[in-house]
């Protein structure tokens, strides 16, 4: 029976060790896929550029796509983003999504996608992003 308490205790004590409060108001960014299609999309993690007002796309296809499946919702960002820090580096205070429908695998692809404007941007305030429960929605 001591075994089993000096066990129990022991467990509880790495479970509480592992849990990390949160350090900074709000959560991850999670993108709500409203549509029939698998989407992708790609948001600039320098927050001085490629967010409003600077919207243009990057000349070397991004690496970090992320994509969402049809009627579905995913997280895109780490845990425990510092929410007013990213809005202070945004120069409008809007954060930039850019979606696609399709995925751009290699250069002349992507290039492709830019020349054709094959993009749904979404642009969100710190407020909004808040009132929305951390969530963008597609379309």
């Amino acid at each position: 029976m001591r075994l089993l308490i000096k066990i129990n205790f022991l467990l509880l004590l790495l479970v509480n060790l592992s849990c990390h409060p949160d350090r900074f108001p709000g959560k991850s960014l999670s993108i709500r896929n409203n549509s029939d299609e698998r989407i992708y999309l790609w948001f600039s993690r320098d927050y001085s550029i490629h967010h409003l007002p600077d919207t243009s796309l990057p000349e070397a296809i991004p690496v970090n796509f992320n994509s969402v499946a049809p009627n579905a919702g995913a997280g895109v960002t780490g845990y425990d983003p510092d929410w007013e820090s990213i809005f202070n580096q945004l120069p409008e205070g809007k954060l930039s999504v850019y979606f696609f429908d399709r995925l751009a695998t290699n250069q002349a692809e992507w290039e492709e996608v830019k020349a054709n404007h094959l993009i749904l941007r979404k642009d969100t305030s710190f407020q909004e992003l808040k009132d929305n429960n951390y969530v963008i929605y597609y379309p």
